[in-house]
């Protein structure tokens, strides 16, 4: 407030199957205290009802904006419903949304997608052998076309295990595209890749 600083600061966080909320992280923020506060808020939420697919209880990731607001010398902070919010990179000259009317989805939705990822994952030898494992978050953009492009780690845990997970995701099938308002736009989308080493002793 002494600063005069005000501004959305975007939070993405995965609500689990038992409907914890997790892994909550700033995705574009505004200033260090500002986006520490949206981090703070969002780590005391009661737990919610979980998302589902087919039935069954599945993880979700979800983003909420909040925003700080300066009126008459006092300092507001509002929880905002997501809106068809667009973030400041571009794509090829053009906007990128983060929620839109009509989200990207993947051949088969969301099932086929974490179906795809554990097929395909290999757990690296280096990693393994060391004992490492977590989960890392890969975004990247579904374009107007749907296809993936500019996937990036935006939270790692190894240099094997991150190079390992962008090479899945560059090998991902074209998307159904996002829409706003009739017109196919370009998204941004994170997807969390789970190294588990119980699993992996399995294989």
């Amino acid at each position: 407030m002494k600063k005069d600083i005000s501004g959305r600061v975007f939070v993405t966080f995965v609500v689990n199957k038992e409907g914890n909320v997790d892994q909550a992280r700033v995705v574009r923020g505004v200033e260090s205290s500002l986006d520490a506060e949206a981090l703070r808020v969002m780590n005391t939420i009661p737990k919610w009802t979980p998302g589902y697919e087919k039935g069954e209880a599945v993880n979700v990731s979800y983003t909420v904006p909040i925003n700080f607001a300066l009126q008459n010398d006092q300092g507001v902070i509002v929880i905002e419903e997501p809106g068809k919010e667009k973030i400041q990179e571009k794509y090829q000259g053009e906007d990128i949304y983060v929620i839109v009317e009509k989200m990207p989805e993947y051949p088969g939705g969301g099932l086929a997608l974490q179906k795809y990822i554990a097929e395909n994952v290999k757990y690296p030898a280096e990693a393994l052998k060391k004992g490492i494992s977590g989960r890392v978050f890969v975004t990247f953009v579904v374009n107007k076309e749907g296809n993936v492009d500019q996937a990036r780690v935006v939270r790692g845990v190894d240099p094997s295990m991150d190079a390992e997970a962008l090479r899945v995701m560059s090998l991902l099938s074209k998307w159904t595209p996002g829409y706003e308002k009739g017109e196919a736009v370009n998204v941004s989308y994170t997807v969390p890749i789970n190294f588990d080493l119980t699993d992996a002793k399995k294989k």
